[in-house]
């Protein structure tokens, strides 16, 4: 009977081992499962800044482009301006 006894206690504690291992593993996944989430979170987070810093750049390099196309304007007026003073000395003279 004693040896009844120690199988029938044997086989509760294997079939409570598996339970606890099941609960045990489905800790572990959770736990990935939250790691997996904040690792997702953060990598939105570097997107949503590279995104906002990269609309910075552009914006000013659109200021800068705008800056110097009036710069050029402005050099082509005095080449126009300069151009057509030459010419009206050089005409005078003739």
């Amino acid at each position: 009977m004693n040896k009844n006894n120690m199988n029938f206690g044997h086989n509760v504690q294997n079939n409570t081992l598996p339970e606890n291992f099941s609960a045990k593993l489905a800790v572990i996944a959770s736990a990935i499962t939250t790691f997996a989430d904040a690792l997702a979170t953060v990598s939105a987070v570097l997107a949503l800044e590279e995104s906002i810093k990269s609309d910075e750049i552009d914006a000013k390099n659109q200021e800068i482009q705008k800056s110097q196309e009036n710069q050029l304007k402005q050099m082509q007026k005095q080449i126009d301006y300069l151009t057509n003073q030459l010419s009206l000395m050089n005409n005078s003279r003739h």
